[in-house]
């Protein structure tokens, strides 16, 4: 092996370890140089806008870190919403070294963290927003305030990448989506657990239960260390105690959510807020449906498909409860079931809870008696009155969990 070659194999191995970044093509650079161009323009036609505490947009004004999200987003660039979690992101510049483009930081004396930032455009002057000017022009150097009180500046080239697997790549599908409290489709709009439940539906055929609180119980729990692209990071204390936020890992220290005060966005995990109130990750690939079984299989084509019918016996009509069940049974293995759930639950044979498999019958008792079929994974499909047929998760429904009235199999 030539010296040539033995040196092109080490920076191949180097680069797969993380001891060195990949070169940028020129491809990159050029683009990268564009968005910093193309950042420096709009912060320029910013000027003069007027400062606002919690300010984000044109039309209310900005605060520093506000301004520079928004500048940085008008680029297809997700920052931070904070000035101490932007600080946490990028690479550091030296001052001799600073670029039009990069994000000078601040703070106060006896501050621990930067408490301002401002963007670099030339020339020792940098384009901020602060409380006595709003959105200005400022010569950092000069300013004995701002001279004394910089930390440290940062360059972010371009977009952390997210993952290339399925679940990040729908997910993404939904940035900008609007957030509504209740939403699960991308024309309503999502809430956090929604968004989770519709992605994982639409990528892996996964279906979950509504609530943050249900995914979190139905979930395989997963270390932090152990995380991969397509895991849901759940939050605790948010809008309320307990379980009460979702988002989907998407690689790169960041998430996928929807936020209750913006949309479908990309967050940080390092951000403060987020830190405080991180609970842990679940993964749920053990929830995908077992389509070789040939009855859950016939039975799951018509979820979210049928509605309920009071006397429905097929999929053009609609279905009851039990009318589903018989349909399925004949369709799938030619099995013919009695007409009502009480003597279906006599034509098969008692098994005990811990005994289900794929296929078999479970009975919940409500103002009648309801029969499901199991799926696997404490998950059953059934009709309810509500959603028609639907996938319910037997030990984390805050409704039918405690509704278990005895399972069956049919020979």
């Amino acid at each position: 092996m030539n010296i040539f070659a033995s040196w092109r194999k080490y920076l191949l191995v180097a680069m797969m370890i993380g001891l060195l970044t990949p070169i940028m093509t020129r491809a990159e650079i050029a683009e990268a140089d564009t968005k910093k161009d193309a950042a420096i323009s709009r912060a320029k036609e910013l000027v003069g806008y007027k400062y606002k505490y919690g300010g984000e947009k044109p039309k209310e004004g900005f605060d520093p870190s506000g301004l520079i999200m928004y500048i940085f987003a008008q680029n297809g660039i997700h920052l931070p919403r904070s000035v101490n979690d932007q600080w946490k992101v990028g690479s550091a510049v030296k001052q001799d070294g600073l670029k039009p483009g990069d994000i000078l930081f601040f703070k106060k004396a006896g501050e621990s963290n930067p408490t301002h930032a401002g963007l670099y455009v030339g020339n020792d002057q940098m384009i901020h927003s602060s409380q006595t000017k709003g959105v200005s022009y400022e010569n950092y150097k000069k300013s004995t305030y701002w001279s004394t009180s910089y930390i440290g500046a940062k360059r972010i080239s371009s977009d952390p990448k997210i993952a290339d697997t399925p679940v990040v790549k729908q997910a993404a599908k939904y940035l900008e989506t609007p957030y509504v409290f209740g939403g699960s489709t991308p024309s309503e709009g999502f809430d956090c657990s929604g968004l989770v439940q519709y992605v994982y539906k639409e990528a892996l055929d996964v279906y979950l239960p509504r609530s943050a609180e249900q995914q979190w119980t139905a979930g395989e729990k997963v270390a932090l260390k152990n995380i991969k692209p397509g895991d849901v990071i759940y939050f605790s204390n948010t809008y309320k105690k307990g379980i009460s936020h979702a988002g989907i890992y998407a690689g790169g220290g960041r998430f996928i959510q929807a936020s209750r005060s913006e949309k479908v966005t990309i967050s940080y995990l390092s951000e403060d807020y987020w830190k405080k109130r991180f609970s842990g990750v679940r993964r749920f690939e053990h929830l995908k449906i077992p389509k070789e079984n040939p009855i859950v299989s016939e039975a799951t084509l018509y979820l979210g498909e049928v509605p309920y019918k009071d006397g429905g016996t097929s999929p053009k009509t609609g279905f009851d409860t039990a009318g589903f069940i018989q349909y399925v049974y004949q369709e799938a293995a030619g099995i013919t079931l009695p007409r009502y759930a009480e003597n279906q639950y006599k034509a098969g044979t008692n098994i005990d809870k811990s005994e289900l498999q794929p296929g078999d019958l479970v009975f919940f008792k409500s103002n009648s008696l309801n029969p499901a079929i199991y799926v696997g994974n404490g998950q059953v499909v059934h009709v309810t009155l509500s959603t028609g047929v639907t996938l319910t998760n037997m030990n984390t429904s805050t409704y039918w969990k405690d509704k278990y009235a005895g399972s069956v199999r049919i020979q």
